[in-house]
């Protein structure tokens, strides 16, 4: 009876967390945080011409068709490190190896896009640590599963 009562008060407060969204004036359920755009693509072709969209995508389509094999044999590599790691350590070393390759991949592609963005005359996509914050990447090395950071 007490798992019924705390799942219908969490039931409540996600109700009322929902009609107090919807209440806000000027934003929808949706609507991301104030200030902020939808997303990276709407960035990338937010005031671009219909050409520009078309050069875009036909350049960026032409890079993941020249390394489709690049990307298959990353993933074909990754899966003989992991079936041969005997260890936790060799295990890290074949998901460290693994990103780190991946990473360059996608820095080649981002050079690749540039220089289309160059080309016609658009700003150039920044070469970034993606979603990591400051802090997170002070913690580099650290895991998710390693416990909260006093452990």
């Amino acid at each position: 009876m007490a798992f019924t009562t705390r799942w219908q008060q969490a039931q409540r407060m996600a109700c009322a967390a929902l009609t107090v969204a919807a209440l806000q004036p000027g934003l929808a359920l949706a609507d991301p945080e104030p200030g902020r755009r939808w997303s990276i693509h709407e960035q990338n072709v937010k005031g671009l011409t219909d050409s520009q969209k078309q050069q875009l995508f036909q350049t960026r389509r032409d890079w993941e068709l020249r390394s489709y094999d690049q990307r298959l044999a990353l993933l074909r590599s990754q899966r003989r490190c992991l079936e041969q790691a005997r260890t936790p350590e060799a295990f890290g070393r074949c998901q460290q190896n693994q990103r780190q390759a991946r990473r360059v991949l996608h820095a080649q592609g981002r050079q690749v896009m540039n220089a289309e963005r160059r080309r016609l005359g658009l700003p150039l996509r920044p070469d970034h640590q993606g979603w990591l914050r400051t802090e997170q990447r002070q913690q580099k090395g650290r895991s998710w599963w390693n416990g909260p950071r006093g452990s």
